[in-house]
């Protein structure tokens, strides 16, 4: 186990939170993404002094995500798809296809960041929930219409 002191909000781990967590986990992702540091005495000191300026750029990145999620909130994209005589698709919807039509409409969504609660396998309504970061996400409504 490693001392750190996150840098960003990860999880249930805020901006200056000092904790244990896995030697690999640090080393592997945490470093090398720039989400934390070692927590040494200097370190401590410096963060410390510049956790103000932190919070403040991490309050921003929330505001513009909770801004991007009032704009996505409830909107409604329509995927054309094959599909046969009872409704069911050949193949599925997947997040690539909603994070391709989000990108037509102006919204630069990682498709990594879409996630829906069952499978699209048929024609209707489905939700899916799209991840904006620093703990904000929002639902979109999927309308999954038969290819002409």
């Amino acid at each position: 186990m490693v001392r750190v002191i996150f840098l960003e909000n990860i999880e249930n781990n805020k901006v200056g939170d000092i904790k244990n967590v896995p030697d690999g986990y640090a080393r592997n992702y945490l470093f090398k993404k720039n989400l934390a540091v070692l927590a040494t005495d200097k370190e401590v000191t410096k963060i410390e002094a510049r956790m103000s300026k932190i919070q403040k750029e991490e309050g921003r990145r929330v505001a513009e995500a909770e801004k991007l999620a009032e704009k996505l909130a409830g909107k409604k994209i329509k995927l054309e798809m094959q599909a046969g005589d009872e409704g069911k698709l050949f193949g599925s919807v997947t997040n690539r296809d909603v994070a391709e039509k989000l990108a037509e409409m102006g919204f630069e969504i990682d498709k990594a960041n879409i996630e829906f609660p069952e499978s699209i396998k048929e024609k209707g309504e489905h939700m899916a929930h799209v991840k904006l970061g620093h703990g904000v996400g929002t639902d979109i409504i999927v309308e999954v219409v038969q290819a002409v």
